[in-house]
């Protein structure tokens, strides 16, 4: 049985500007709350981790060691919650919440504080057989809204293990009986005695759509610092002081560069994928190179960039190919790169694919009368991955941005008009 308060809680957006102060508010809010009330503080990065252990002063963090659980970190993790313990977290470890995590939870009076949204949706990698088997064969149901009832009890160790697990958890949803796509337990967000989501543009981001498809219940706040003191206020985004990144960010205006990104949907993930765009994949390879070598001249130390993971290879080239290994940065990133100082003294960027969401989880939305705002989503995720630059030390930045789309969603949100 769910406790009824903490299921009627409120989860808070800590939704402010990046540099405003989020995460010192955050640390200051655990340094200041009795030791008494536990939290379990959740980031995108192990690196991260170590900086709140050294922060936080008035309670010992504890991280999940898979030494302590029998080879496996998610059980250690079950275990320091059932003991009661503060404990730091990974957003990947955090994703393998399950029923019993839910009732140790509810049995605990914790706080949450997630560092970034994190992936609350997937779509199943699963080959078109292979669900028409399940469904067919009456393994599965499939309820009036898409959701998935796994029904066939005397299936067990199969290759279809996962999926039974994510049917019974009711997280399990089909999509035009095309995709299975996987959602996070909802019940888990409704088992904190508190919760706070610190991000930034949280109004384009798919975990906000993901809670209204739920009901989950948000408000937002934002981050102020009067005399050395951090605070929660009213959220209003046209306060922001968005001057200081306009003055910083240099964005390449180079005709030749940018014609290749004219089209609506030019760098987008199709796009790259069509075998008759081919030639103009390797012009935009040409164009990583000119930028690079030419126009801006940048070491390879200064460089950071990114595209499709699947398109890394056939863009890549001399002087821009490092890879990040083992905590050391390298030039490529991922698109989704969040909550990582790594990247703090990269001054020459380029951001190369056109950002939408994948069409199986916006049909998904749509289907339950969800409206998506695909260009905030964009917005959210280039704006997040530009902070992980030298602009986060006050630092000018240049930046080439094939894709038009891209370029101007940045140019609007500089001018205040998004």
């Amino acid at each position: 049985m769910l406790n009824p308060i903490k299921s009627n809680s409120t989860v808070t957006i800590v939704d402010s500007i990046m540099g405003s102060g989020k995460t010192s508010w955050a640390i200051q809010l655990m340094n200041e709350t009795p030791e008494v009330q536990k939290f379990i503080y959740v980031t995108p990065y192990l690196s991260e981790i170590e900086r709140i252990k050294l922060s936080v002063t008035n309670r010992e963090f504890v991280t999940p060691d898979s030494k302590q659980g029998k080879g496996k970190k998610y059980e250690h993790f079950k275990r320091l919650i059932g003991e009661g313990k503060d404990i730091l977290t990974t957003h990947s470890l955090f994703s393998y919440a399950d029923e019993e995590l839910l009732e140790l939870l509810e049995w605990n009076n914790y706080i949450l504080i997630m560092d970034e949204v994190f992936q609350v949706i997937e779509q199943i990698p699963l080959k078109q057989d292979d669900l028409k088997i399940l469904v067919n064969s009456q393994v599965v149901t499939v309820q009036e809204e898409g959701k998935i009832d796994w029904v066939d009890e005397k299936m067990n160790s199969t290759r279809y293990d996962d999926i039974k697990k994510m049917a019974k958890c009711g997280s399990l949803y089909l999509i035009n009986n095309a995709a299975f796509i996987w959602l996070f337990p909802a019940e888990i967000f409704k088992s904190f005695e508190k919760i706070y989501i610190l991000t930034y543009l949280f109004e384009g981001q798919i975990q906000r759509y993901y809670y209204d498809f739920y009901n989950i219940q948000y408000e937002y706040r934002a981050v102020i610092n009067e005399e050395g003191r951090y605070g929660l206020v009213d959220y209003w985004k046209y306060k922001e002081d968005r001057s200081k990144f306009k003055l910083l960010i240099n964005i390449c205006d180079n005709e030749k560069l940018n014609s290749i990104g004219e089209k609506e949907t030019s760098l987008s993930k199709s796009w790259f994928s069509q075998k008759y765009n081919a030639p103009k994949v390797k012009q935009l390879k040409n164009n990583l190179y000119n930028y690079f070598q030419h126009i801006t001249k940048a070491k390879s130390e200064e460089i950071m960039w990114m595209t499709f993971k699947d398109y890394k290879e056939k863009l890549k080239g001399k002087g821009y190919s490092k890879v990040e290994k083992e905590d050391k940065p390298g030039c490529y990133t991922s698109f989704n790169l969040r909550a990582t100082n790594l990247y703090r003294h990269k001054t020459v960027l380029a951001f190369c694919l056109n950002r939408y969401m994948n069409p199986i989880e916006s049909h998904f939305f749509k289907q339950h009368n969800i409206v998506v705002n695909e260009d905030l989503l964009a917005l959210s995720d280039l704006l997040q991955w530009i902070y992980r630059s030298a602009i986060r030390d006050g630092k000018p930045i240049q930046i080439y941005i094939p894709s038009k789309r891209m370029r101007n969603l940045l140019k609007q949100w500089l001018n205040n008009e998004i």
